[in-house]
């Protein structure tokens, strides 16, 4: 009986149709040009200031990943701004139905491209000090806006438009994961976040001069990792403890010549 079961839903996926990887909405991945190359590496030399402390040896963060990091953010007086966990995305179209979703913790907000920046080409395990000019923080807001301009930082922590000093340990960096299946009406009746994957690329290269974008050219392709409705992440996708577009896989758990 159950034999029939599993039939009939194989059949049913694929005849609906389903798709189960990366570079899938909501986790569609903006697509790297030199132009934004170019922009991502003058902003890494001119506004940021790093100093890698230990060279970690797990997953690079890069493009089209999710990023996570124990942090401590200081304004340049020395004054604590934030000390925990943060998570991120990074070098993704849209991902609105993501942060739309979350109401608090520690999601580090878009606003604050600038330690985004310096988390780049991390290793996880590694640490690092940086720098980031006031420009980069809170972007939305003008340059000549007033000394109590602010924005969200994360966990409901608000930061001044200043010049921040940054502590990161790298935690985590891997390819979010979707699940999609029954397209009906020009959408898809189940639609979820279906974990997140660690890749052995990009890689650190301390040969590069500083401020290198690296990017590995297995990463453009537009991929499907998996098929088989029957992988572990695609049932764990579609059990009742998962909610649509909601990460709830973000853990509780070298060199600086590098932006991946």
């Amino acid at each position: 009986m159950l034999k029939r079961i599993l039939v009939i839903l194989v059949l049913a996926l694929t005849q609906a149709g389903c798709d189960y990887g990366e570079d899938i909405s909501p986790f569609k991945r903006e697509r790297l040009n030199d132009g934004i190359t170019k922009i991502l590496e003058r902003q890494k030399r001119e506004l940021l200031q790093i100093e890698d402390i230990k060279v970690g040896t797990g997953s690079v963060a890069s493009w089209g990943r999710r990023l996570s990091a124990d942090l401590t953010v200081r304004y340049a007086d020395g004054t604590l701004v934030y000390q925990g966990p943060i998570y991120t995305y990074v070098g993704f179209v849209d991902i609105t139905a993501i942060t739309n979703d979350i109401r608090s913790g520690p999601l580090l907000t878009i606003s604050n491209e600038g330690i985004q920046l310096g988390l780049n080409g991390m290793a996880v395990g590694g640490q690092r000090r940086f720098t980031v000019d006031r420009s980069m923080v809170c972007v939305r807001i003008n340059l000549d806006a007033g000394p109590k301009a602010s924005c969200g930082l994360a966990d409901r922590t608000e930061v001044r438009k200043e010049t921040l000093l940054v502590e990161a340990t790298l935690t985590e960096s891997c390819i979010p994961l979707t699940f999609r299946a029954f397209y009906l009406n020009g959408g898809y009746l189940f639609h979820y976040r279906a974990g997140c994957r660690n890749s052995d690329l990009p890689q650190l290269d301390p040969t590069l001069p500083f401020g290198t974008f690296t990017k590995s050219k297995k990463e453009w392709a537009d991929r499907l990792i998996a098929t088989s409705p029957f992988s572990y992440a695609l049932i764990r996708s579609i059990s009742p403890y998962n909610s649509p577009f909601v990460d709830s896989t973000f853990p509780a758990n070298r060199s600086s010549n590098i932006v991946a």
